[in-house]
């Protein structure tokens, strides 16, 4: 069974909070968007949009798990009349950095966050007293809708990039395109993490990157992960790992879910040869084989 592919650029309508692991009293936010939570959003979205009665989501989510591969979304600035992805990349000396799609320009993490993320305070109330609940103060860091300057001024809208395979004659394709606002992420019931997609458009690589798309599973041929991976013995890869949880809310009871310890997206095989890795229905990558 073969797929299509196709680049989808989703521009940011609102503030976006997709959570990572917290520091303190800070509710850290990722700065890209991964395919479990974008896969939630497009499954609530076709199943309220196509329901006669009651939205049927459990069906619609397992046709889209059945015929839909999700890639990680990842932030882009406006290049004129297309947008213009940043990529993350472990390099030697320098860590975690962001790498502009299409260029070797570089910027240090650190730095790349301080453009994109702001933080809005919030508190827990006392039904008691109508005040503070003591010890709830905390800040929630947001992806804003533009980007910020080095000195501080606003810079061109936000945008979200990656791509999206379907199983041909599968009859998806019609379905998902005719999708075009999201709702993504923590808090969209505040009016955060709303997505209004900019493009649709058909694609032969991924970033870039070389992709098999006659096989019962897409492909990529890469030498830098760009999602969540499965660690494998076989090769040594540079970059950092982490525990991914979140809630499976599919079954007739709510468990948690935890994949872990996975290889995060910018890690790169050691020695730089490119490898294939197979797209999992979750948007994480596996590794099929070594090659070059």
């Amino acid at each position: 069974m073969s797929w299509s592919l196709h680049r989808w650029t989703w521009r940011l309508a609102s503030p976006l909070f997709v959570g990572a692991t917290p520091s303190g009293v800070l509710n850290r936010c990722r700065v890209y968007l991964p395919a479990r939570p974008l896969w939630g959003a497009l499954t609530a979205e076709l199943a309220r949009r196509e329901a006669n009665g009651e939205p049927a989501y459990r069906e619609v989510g397992d046709d889209l798990h059945e015929h839909v591969r999700l890639s990680y979304l990842y932030p882009a600035e406006s290049g004129g009349a297309d947008w213009v992805s940043w990529l993350p990349q472990y390099r030697a000396g320098d860590g975690l950095c962001w790498v502009r799609e299409g260029s070797d320009d570089s910027v240090a993490d650190r730095r790349f966050r301080r453009r994109l993320l702001w933080t809005r305070p919030g508190t827990a109330i006392d039904p008691d007293n109508d005040s503070a609940l003591d010890g709830s103060l905390r800040e929630t860091e947001c992806v804003q809708t533009r980007w910020r300057h080095d000195d501080g001024t606003p810079g061109s809208p936000v945008a979200m990039v990656g791509y999206v395979w379907v199983r041909q004659n599968a009859g998806l394709l019609d379905r998902v395109s005719t999708v075009t606002t999201l709702f993504v992420g923590g808090d969209i019931r505040y009016g955060l993490g709303r997505l209004d997609r900019a493009s649709i458009e058909p694609a032969s690589t991924m970033f870039g990157a070389t992709v098999e798309l006659d096989r019962d599973e897409p492909r990529i041929l890469t030498g830098r992960l760009l999602a969540h991976a499965q660690p494998s013995g076989n090769v040594r890869i540079c970059g950092d790992m982490e525990a991914v949880g979140g809630w499976d809310m599919t079954g007739q009871q709510q468990d948690r879910r935890i994949s872990g310890p996975v290889w995060m997206p910018g890690s790169r095989c050691e020695d730089g040869q490119a490898l294939t890795w197979e797209m999992l229905q979750s948007g994480m990558h596996r590794l099929v084989e070594a090659s070059g």
